[in-house]
């Protein structure tokens, strides 16, 4: 099986997609790595904040109330910040632990401030014991701070634990996508150099991609001959007409190259609808197009006729079934995906295609027969694809 060019950069897209994906939440990580260290610093300078509160001079009372409730702004600020959220909180901890512990440091932290301010305000005697309760609240405040720090150090090693995988994850999924898509796109560059080049050698040389294939073909495919008789040629697509592929038939079935026959039928899907909205110029215009879309799968000992009706008949010859019946489902899934330019616009159409093996005791004529009988059976079946004999049996599949 050939190889897509559309399929093989959309799987790159995709691959590229999911680096740039990695790459983001490997930078979240990393902006989060940041926010947990700005916490972690919140919490020591609280531990500053409160040696420095615990150690003013209350001699002089008017400065020290300055002093100690400047820092205890700083402090409250340092709290808030120690208890911001952090994007990816959710992923690393659990969220009943984190809420705890923001519970009992904003708690403990206001206690601590209100007996900082009942100390700074105290006076005489009342001065010792304002002091001892601050000292109790800095207690309990410092244990929830050290809480508080050992979660915030527990936080930041699993941040970059993660962002190891990440980075790891990356690194890997990245060397793969080099080398693969280094491979895939060395194949394409072999496949425009072989369609690019001149046979010198005689070598043959089969393209690995389906594209450049298509197009190998038509640069190889052979135009109709200027003495060709005009009799046996359909005007609207310049292809045999039954005349004209019976004896380009004849011609061709001498050879002992020319191996294993196959035979498909095409049929373009509600003809009749169309004929009747379309005119008879945007009609051959579609009929010659589709000709072109069959002659670029056509090889030198092939056969090609547009027949009466507006059927197009293709005789392949190929080595096996598969590759003849693969190529016939190509050439239906090139018509489905093209676009057929009208006076209005542009329109889609589909083929359906009866196909058989063209067995040596038949004429052409019998087995084109025999192909008409089998394509009705996909039209049946909604069009746009290929209905066969079974194997051995007369019933079709």
């Amino acid at each position: 099986m050939k190889l897509s060019i559309r399929q093989i950069f959309f799987n790159l897209k995709l691959a590229l997609a999911f680096l740039g994906l990695g790459v983001t939440f490997l930078s979240i990580e990393l902006i989060t790595i940041s926010e947990y260290s700005n916490r972690l610093s919140a919490l020591k300078n609280q531990h500053l904040l409160i040696k420095k509160i615990m150690t003013t001079d209350l001699s002089d009372s008017a400065m020290a109330t300055i002093t100690i409730n400047s820092d205890l702004a700083e402090l409250q600020l340092f709290t808030k910040l120690s208890n911001q959220n952090v994007k990816l909180d959710l992923f690393i901890r659990t969220q009943g632990e984190q809420e705890s512990l923001r519970h009992m440091l904003t708690s403990s932290s206001g206690i601590f401030q209100e007996a900082a301010l009942f100390w700074a305000e105290s006076m005489g005697n009342s001065r010792r014991s304002m002091y001892d309760r601050m000292e109790t609240a800095k207690n309990l405040y410092i244990v929830d701070i050290d809480r508080m720090i050992d979660y915030q150090i527990q936080l930041i090693i699993d941040a970059v634990s993660m962002a190891k995988t990440t980075v790891l994850i990356l690194f890997i999924f990245g060397f793969l996508v080099f080398f693969f898509y280094q491979w895939r796109l060395k194949q394409i560059y072999h496949d425009i150099k072989h369609a690019c080049a001149i046979d010198s050698t005689g070598e043959k040389s089969e393209a690995t991609t389906e594209e450049l294939d298509f197009i190998v073909r038509k640069l190889s495919r052979k135009m109709p001959t200027s003495n060709t008789n005009p009799i046996l040629l359909n005007p609207q697509s310049g292809l045999n007409n039954e005349k004209g592929m019976i004896a380009v038939y004849n011609t061709k079935r001498n050879s002992k190259i020319v191996g294993t026959l196959f035979l498909t039928l095409f049929e373009i899907d509600k003809y009749h609808e169309l004929s009747s909205k379309l005119s008879k110029e945007e009609l051959n215009d579609i009929t010659r197009k589709l000709g072109e879309i069959l002659s670029m799968y056509e090889q030198p000992f092939d056969v090609i006729g547009h027949l009466e009706n507006n059927t197009f008949a293709f005789l392949m010859a190929r080595s096996t079934k598969d590759t003849a019946l693969g190529d016939a489902e190509k050439i239906i899934s090139s018509v489905a995906e093209s676009v057929f330019p009208i006076s209005t616009g542009a329109i889609k159409i589909t083929l359906s295609g009866g196909f058989l093996l063209k067995v040596p005791s038949k004429t052409l004529e019998e087995a084109l027969g025999d192909a008409a009988k089998i394509s009705v059976k996909a039209k049946d079946t909604g069009g746009n694809r290929i209905a066969q004999l079974r194997e051995s049996a007369s019933v079709f599949k």
